[in-house]
C-alpha cells in the first residue's frame, strides 16, 4: 500500500533567492531589513538552507488552513489601532506570518527577527507591506527591544531551539516586552503523533531522542501550559487542532511535505537509530522513511498542535537569589482569558 505522497521525491536545487548585505533605512517608507550575521547557536537543530525556509513558510498555510485564521487570542481591535505593535519570534527567513498578518492590518506596525538570513528576492522585496519591519538576530543574545514594547507577542514552533535551561529566561523575556494589556501567543506541536504505526514510531522516537541529548526537557504542545504556569503565568488558555499525516485530502499532503523536509533534515542524525547499519546512505534511509509514510496512511496518523494565549494585566518581577545567581521571575498577579473557538477544528480527541 504506497503512501498517498510518495516520498521517493529529489530534492531540487534552485537559484538561491536570499539576501544579506541589502538595507533600507528604518526612516524611509519601506520595510526595514538589518543583518548583523549573528552566530549559529549549537543547540539549533535544523539547518539554515532554502529547504527549511520553505518548509517554514510552507507551514505557516498548513496551519492557516487548519486553524482558518492566522492567530487565537482576541486582538482585531488592538491590531486595527494606529501606533500598535506586534512582534513574531522566530519569524523564519520568509516572515510569511509576519508579512500575511501586515497586510491585514496597516494600522499595526508589525517586527520580527530570525537567526537565518533573510530569503526575498528583489521583487518579492519590492511587494513587502510598508509596516513590517524584520531583523536578523541570535535571540540567545537576549530580545532586542525596549521594554512593554509591543500588544501583541506571537511565537510558534520553536520547540527545537529552546534548550531546557532557556526555556524560563524565554518566558520572562517575553513578558518583559509585552505592554500591560498586551496579549501572548504561543504554538507548539506534541511531538508523539496518535495511532501511529510501529516504523513510524521508531523515525519520530529517534528525532525526540536527538531534541532531548541537544536541548534537554525540550518545549513540547502537550506541557506548553504546564511549563508556563510554572514560568509564573496564570489562567492560561489552551486548545488545540490535529493534523493528519500523509491522508486526509490536501491538509494530509501538507503536513506530509512538512515532515518529509524534517525527516531529511535530520537524517544523518537519527540513522542508526532507526535500524540503519554504517555509513549514512541517502537511498536506504529514503526507502525506509518510505515505509514510515505507508504506516501513516494505514494507521491514520495524526499530530496535535497546541495554542495558548494569555492576556497581561499587570506585572510584578521579583529577584530571588539562588546559589548561583540572581533571577528574575515574572509573577502575573492578574489574567484575564479568551473563551474557545468553535471554528478550531479537532478531528479527533486528545
Amino acid at each position: 500500500m504506497g503512501n498517498q505522497f510518495s516520498s521517493k521525491i529529489k530534492l531540487q536545487e534552485k537559484a538561491n533567492k536570499s539576501f544579506s548585505s541589502q538595507h533600507i533605512d528604518s526612516s524611509s517608507n519601506a520595510s526595514t531589513f538589518s543583518s548583523n550575521q549573528p552566530k549559529l547557536p549549537t543547540e539549533y537543530v535544523y539547518p539554515s538552507n532554502e529547504a527549511e525556509a520553505n518548509r517554514q513558510s510552507g507551514q505557516h498555510y498548513l496551519f492557516k488552513h487548519l486553524f482558518q485564521g492566522n492567530f487565537f487570542a482576541p486582538v482585531d481591535a488592538i491590531l486595527n489601532q494606529p501606533g500598535s505593535k506586534t512582534l513574531d519570534i522566530g519569524c523564519g527567513p520568509q516572515a510569511s506570518w509576519l508579512t500575511d498578518m501586515a497586510m491585514d492590518y496597516p494600522q499595526c506596525e508589525f517586527h520580527g527577527f530570525d537567526i537565518a538570513e533573510l530569503s526575498f528576492d528583489e521583487v518579492e522585496r519590492m511587494h513587502l507591506p510598508n509596516n513590517l519591519i524584520l531583523k536578523r538576530a541570535d535571540l540567545f543574545d537576549g530580545f532586542d527591544y525596549e521594554s512593554n514594547t509591543f500588544d501583541f507577542v506571537h511565537q510558534r514552533v520553536m520547540y527545537n531551539v529552546y534548550p531546557q535551561d532557556k526555556i524560563p529566561w524565554m518566558f520572562q523575556e517575553i513578558l518583559r516586552i509585552t505592554k500591560p494589556n498586551g496579549w501572548i501567543e504561543l504554538v507548539e506541536p506534541d511531538i508523539k503523533p496518535k495511532r501511529a504505526g510501529p516504523l513510524f514510531t521508531t523515525f519520530v522516537d529517534a528525532v525526540h531522542q536527538l531534541f532531548k541529548s541537544r536541548l534537554g526537557k525540550y518545549i513540547q504542545g502537550r506541557q506548553l501550559v504546564n511549563l508556563m504556569v510554572e514560568a509564573g503565568f496564570r489562567d492560561v488558555k489552551s486548545d488545540y487542532g490535529s493534523l493528519p499525516c500523509c491522508w486526509g485530502g490536501y491538509i494530509g499532503k501538507l503536513m506530509y511535505e512538512n515532515l518529509l523536509v524534517i525527516f531529511r533534515h535530520l537524517g544523518p542524525s537519527i540513522y542508526s537509530s532507526v535500524g540503519l547499519e554504517g555509513d549514512f546512505d541517502e537511498r536506504r534511509y529514503e526507502a525506509l522513511l518510505d515505509k514510515a509514510f505507508d504506516e501513516c496512511v494505514e494507521y491514520q496518523t495524526f499530530i496535535n498542535f497546541r495554542w495558548t494565549i494569555v492576556a497581561v494585566v499587570m506585572q510584578t518581577l521579583l529577584l530571588l537569589e539562588t546559589r548561583t545567581r540572581l533571577s528574575e521571575i515574572a509573577i502575573w498577579d492578574h489574567v484575564h482569558t479568551y473563551a474557545p473557538f468553535d471554528f478550531l477544528l479537532k478531528q479527533v480527541p486528545s
